[in-house]
Order: structure tokens, then sequence, then C-alpha cells
């Protein structure tokens, strides 16, 4: 049992859409996640060159700012030792006790925690401190700062240095105890108008844990790019420091951006899925169905089609819709289509031609054989007188009448052959422009002799026309026409010939006196050998008439016969040269 090919093509599609439908399933189940994280890292890294950029020309500070408010994400420029540069609105400045430097700029962000934040503000103009840091080489880093009434302290790194959970990592660290008087503060007028980055804890956070990460190296600095990941609060987040050097200066830019939390959405589209799954494999079914249909339409018009072709029916052609191979096939099919049907119409005519030869060659040799008959016998029995010595004094009239016998034969031969020739449909005559006049002129000059003999009246009604044909063959038939208009005009009787004008043809018509044609002798008439019943005695080898019709016939003329008051007029027609 054959398959449609819709069936074919709705399994094929059906198949196509099931399979995009598992792999998108698949790829936002376990793929997803994990490229929403490479996205996110990549546009990080995007921002971290922006802000590069703008970081030399307008500042740190104010790139930070202008990073944060465009891109939500938290980027900031440190030091080869992990603190924040340029800190221009969060800071306080110290004078050293006998120390030969001016002041000393203290940035407090990393003192913002949650032990602090509400003692910031107590720091004023002139108190004294104490000031614990972190030394290494050159560089001080402070951890703690002590008034006589209160005090702030850096608790990532002061845990890790003192305390029960010191870490042993840093107890290499060598540090040092200063004293001082504040000579400026520069602080928010609330601690809500904190500028970015200082009010952001989280970020503060991870900026000091990197930080004390750089000083248990004893402030190596890192040679590459670091990525990290971290979670607060049940959030997740991408941190990426890269090392860069600005004005010979070693530093690093430290960045951060929150990850959207994908579990919990790829969690609910997994619930979503079952009742998502069922339309879609409904709505993929019917678009499967409809696009097979659709599909299949222009390659069953083409299987209908050349049906009917193997069936010889070239009756309708392929509607082209489209450009594309479709549509080239099936201009393809139509144009084999018509040439296929233009052979078969010339293999028909080729084959009616060759019946009509088969034909002619049958009614020629059956004609030749009937026509024959007569003058044969009658040779032969003039031969048989003669040689039996029979009526001597007559010698000469036997050998007079088969002479006669022998040229009607030849006459009856030649258009015999002529006539086959005409009507095998593969004769051509070439036609060109010839005055009527004159042709008909010269029939008459050459039936003068039979003409007189009957002493026939000839009435030439002419008028100087050219019409185009084949000048000889039309000569014929005007002699033809004349030479039955002579044996069927009783003696003394008139014949008329005339040219009519009909405007864009030319009728030429031989009228003669006598007896008029039964009907039946009119439609019987233009056959080969016939003769109506009052005509048969009448000499002639029966063929004129056939000839002339097979002429005019090739020359696409009209011609005819018809009975008028005083005989029969035998016409025809010929376009007159324009």
């Amino acid at each position: 049992m054959t398959k449609s090919i819709v069936f074919k093509w709705f399994l094929l599609t059906a198949l196509l859409f099931s399979t995009l439908f598992l792999v998108m399933g698949i790829t936002q189940n376990y793929f997803f996640e994990k490229y929403y994280i490479n996205k996110k890292s990549d546009t990080l890294r995007l921002d971290m060159k922006e802000y590069t950029e703008q970081w030399a020309t307008i500042g740190a500070e104010a790139a930070s700012q202008e990073l944060y408010k465009h891109n939500r994400v938290w980027i900031t420029a440190l030091d080869e030792y992990g603190r924040i540069r340029d800190v221009e609105n969060y800071y306080i400045e110290v004078k050293l006790k006998d120390e030969a430097q001016d002041h000393w700029r203290i940035p407090m962000y990393s003192f913002a925690g949650e032990f602090s934040a509400d003692v910031l503000s107590s720091l004023k103009v002139g108190d004294g401190v104490l000031i614990d840091t972190v030394n290494i080489g050159e560089e001080r880093i402070p951890y703690h700062i002590q008034t006589d009434s209160t005090g702030v302290v850096n608790l990532n790194l002061a845990y890790k240095l003192h305390g029960p959970h010191a870490d042993q990592a840093y107890s290499h660290l060598s540090t040092g105890l200063y004293k001082g008087t504040i000579t400026k503060t520069v602080f928010p007028e609330r601690p809500e108008s904190i500028a970015f980055p200082y009010q952001e804890h989280y970020f503060l956070e991870q900026v000091k844990e990197f930080q004390a990460g750089l000083l248990a190296e004893q402030g190596q600095p890192l040679q590459d790019s670091k990525e990290w990941g971290a979670v607060e609060n049940f959030a997740e987040y991408k941190l990426i420091s890269e090392p860069v050097r600005e004005h010979g200066a070693k530093g690093y830019i430290f960045a951060m951006t929150s990850l959207q939390p994908v579990d919990e959405a790829i969690g609910v589209i997994r619930q979503f899925y079952p009742y998502f799954l069922g339309v879609a494999l409904l709505c993929m079914l019917v678009l499967a169905f409809v696009l097979s249909k659709w599909l299949a339409k222009p390659l069953l018009s083409i299987n209908r089609i050349t049906g009917k072709i193997a069936a010889m029916d070239f009756t309708e052609k392929l509607p082209v819709g489209s450009e594309d191979e479709i549509g080239q096939l099936s201009r393809n099919i139509n144009h084999l289509s018509s040439r296929m049907e233009g052979y078969i119409e010339q293999l028909k005519r080729d084959l009616d031609q060759e019946k009509r030869l088969e034909k002619t060659r049958k009614e020629f040799i059956a004609g030749v054989s009937h026509e024959l008959k007569t003058p044969l016998a009658v040779m032969k029995s003039c031969l048989a007188i003669i040689k039996d010595g029979i009526a001597a004094e007559k010698r000469d009239h036997y050998f007079q009448a088969m002479e006669e016998e022998i040229e009607r034969m030849d006459v009856l031969v030649v258009n015999m052959l002529d006539l086959a020739k005409f009507a095998s449909g593969t004769y051509k005559p070439e036609m060109a422009p010839f005055a009527i006049d004159q042709a008909i002129a010269e029939a008459a000059r050459s039936l003068a002799e039979p003409i007189g003999e009957k002493n026939l009246t000839l009435t030439l009604n002419l008028c100087s026309l050219r019409v185009v044909g084949h000048q000889g063959l039309i000569s014929r038939v005007i002699t033809n026409f004349l030479s039955n208009a002579i044996r069927h005009t009783e003696e003394g009787g008139a014949i008329a010939i005339a040219v009519s004008d009909k405007g864009q043809t030319a009728e030429i018509s031989v009228e003669n006196q006598g007896s008029p044609l039964a009907e039946a002798d009119r439609k019987k008439i233009w056959e080969q050998f016939y003769r109506g019943e009052a005509r048969a005695a009448k000499a002639g080898t029966g063929l004129g008439l056939a000839l002339s019709k097979e002429i005019l016939e090739l020359h696409q003329a009209g011609y005819g016969v018809e009975n008028t008051r005083d005989g029969v007029r035998f016409f025809f027609r010929l376009p007159v040269q324009p």
C-alpha cells in the first residue's frame, strides 16, 4: 500500500517540531543557567573596559557612579594593597605626632561596618586619635581608630589579626600604633546620603575581603584576572578582579554584578512544561498538517497533471506560483507537455499523410488498372488483326487507332502521376504574382483548334489583375475548365470566361451552354474517373477536374460549380497582389 506524501511530510514535520521542543527543554533545563552566567561575565568585562576609559576622563569615583547608574554594576579602582583609590567624598585627615608628613588621609569606607556606622559622625576636627595599622614596607594600612570617647574598626582585618579566631595566615604581618589629631573630616550630612560605592555594604565587604587576601600574601600583586562567585541572603553575585597599571602604579579593577535567581525561574518552567507541552503538541500537530498539505500541494498537482500527460491528455497545465525549484519544475513540465503535444500532433499529421499517400497509391494503382484496360484491349485487338492479315486495306486505320490510344495512355499516366503528387501533401508550389488575363488568353489560344472544330463562340470578359499563385498550375486549371466546357458544349454553342474584381480576391469563371448538372453529379464531379450518366460517352480521361481540385486546394483557393440559366459555370478565387 502506497503512503501519501502528505502523511510522510506530516510525520517528518511533527518529528522536526518535537525534536525542536525537546532540544529547547533540555537546553533550558541544563544549559541555560551556565549560558546566563557566562553572558553576565562577558557583559561585566565589557563594563570594566568602559570603566577604565571613563576613569581616565572623569575620575574613579565619578566613573563608578556612572556605571552603576546606567548598567547596575558595582565597579571601583583599587591600589596594589586593595584600597579604593581617589576617595574624595568619605575620609578624615590626621596630623601625626612626631611625623614629618603634613597630613595623613584615611578613607573611611572600610570602617563603615555594622558596629561603627553610628559613631563615624562622632569623629570631630581636633580630636586626638590612636591608629592601629598593618605595615608592609613603608605602607601603613589603618584598621582601628580610637578617640577618648569612641572608636571605629575594620572588623574583617581586626578579626584576622587578633582575637580568639585569629588567622595564622596573617601572623607574619607587622603592626604599628600612631598618635595624631584630626584636622579634617569629609562625611555626608546624613548616612543615607553616602555616595556610591560607599553605601553598598556587601560590595565593600567583598573589597575588604579581597584586600585581606592581598595582605595575607605580603601585598604581592596578582598577575592574572580572577573570577569567582558569592552568595548573600540567597542572592548570587559574580565578581571579577583585573590587574591594571595606571601611570606606572600597579592596581586592580574590582567589579561585581548580581545574578538573578534563575534556579527558581527554571523550577517554575519545569512545572509549567506539562501544560505548555500539551498546548504546543496540539498546535504542532495542526501546524504540521497544514504545512505538509501546503508543501505537498504542488507535488500532488504535478502528480495529477503528469498522470494526464501519461494518458495523452495535454489540455491542463500546471500553475506556476513561485520562482523556486517547484516553480521551475512546474514550468518545465508545462514546456515538456506542450512539446509532447506538438510532437504527437505532428506524428498524427505524419500518420494521416502516410495514410493519404497509401490511399493515393492504392487509388493510383486501381485507377491505372481500370483505365488502362480499354486502351490495352484496343491495342491488343488491333495487333491481332494486323498479325492475322485481316482487312489489310485498313492497316493504316489500326495503326492510327493504336497511336491515339498510346497518346491517351500517356496523358492518363501523366495526369495520374500529377494527381498522386498533389494529393500526397508533400508538394508545396512556389507562389508568385502573375497577370491572370494573360494566363487565360494563353489557355484560350492553346485550345483554339477544338473550339474552331465545334464552331463555338468564346467570350472573354477580362480585367487586368495580378493574382498570387503558381502560374503554371493555375494555367492548367483554366485549361482543364475550358477543355471540360468545350467537351460538354453542343456544336455552335457559346463559352464565356470572366475575371471579376472582388477586392482582395479575383474570381475566375468558365461558363458553357449546355445541360445542367444533376445534384448527384455536382457532389461527385470533382472525384477522379467520375462521369455522370449523361456525360459518360464524352471524351476525356476523367482526371481533369480532380487535378484542378487538388491544385486549387494547394493554393487554399475557393472553388465550385453551379448551374446557370443557360448551362454550367465553374469558378475559383485567388488573392490579388497588394
